[in-house]
């Protein structure tokens, strides 16, 4: 499993921008659909790190190499634009109409559920439950080992960047708990020149569970 792509280079058989395009024998000019010369150091979940040809990587981790292309301003090159474009778009459209179907469902398995905190807090009221309110305690108690409580009125950190950040709720399948998670808006903030992420469980972690 990847956790980081690491580092880039290309050698000489790498496409140059002035060679991105080539011209059909109908007059249309077309980009030039290649990847030869990249190479991408991949670090692995394991520690260990490797080189691999770019149409490897992309072929196995699209979306991670299109924004670490994106994050090191390697867009531009031919290598990179007949396809970074086209899925950072497709990511965008999923994750939009996700979001809008998210704001859509106003319950799940027979139980209303809230899109801001007041909203819970409003629910909990109506029903005479702290079921809701349980939850925003819970997750907040969670987050705040990482957080550090400054003074009011004091002026952000150097290095730091201002961001926004809010709490979405589900209901568990099975217990119906109800579930807060909070959230922050990382498309305020400069993204880091490599790309992570959180990634679900390992395909190795449930071959261990299996044995």
């Amino acid at each position: 499993m990847l956790n980081e792509i690491v580092d880039h280079k290309k050698d000489n058989t790498a496409v140059s921008k002035e060679d991105g395009l080539i011209t059909t024998k109908a007059g249309r000019n077309l980009p030039n659909r290649t990847t030869k010369g990249w190479q991408f150091l991949c670090q692995w979940n394991y520690g260990n790190t490797s080189w691999h040809p770019l149409k490897d990587v992309k072929e196995s981790h699209l979306l991670q190499v299109a924004q670490c292309a994106i994050n090191n301003g390697l867009a531009g090159e031919p290598a990179f634009t007949w396809w970074v474009p086209h899925t950072v778009k497709k990511r965008d459209r999923i994750i939009k109409a996700m979001k809008k179907r998210y704001f859509k469902i106003h319950q799940k398995y027979g139980i209303e559920i809230s899109k801001n905190v007041q909203a819970a807090q409003a629910l909990d009221t109506k029903t005479g439950t702290t079921f809701w309110v349980d939850a925003i305690r819970k997750e907040m108690k969670n987050c705040s080992k990482a957080f550090e409580i400054l003074p009011e009125g004091s002026r952000i950190p150097v290095g730091h960047t201002h961001i926004k950040c809010h709490l979405i709720f589900d209901v568990k399948h099975g217990s119906l708990e109800r579930k807060a998670r909070y959230v922050a808006g990382g498309h305020m903030t400069v993204t880091p020149a490599s790309i992570t992420y959180a990634s679900v469980v390992s395909r190795e972690s449930v071959r261990i569970a299996f044995v």
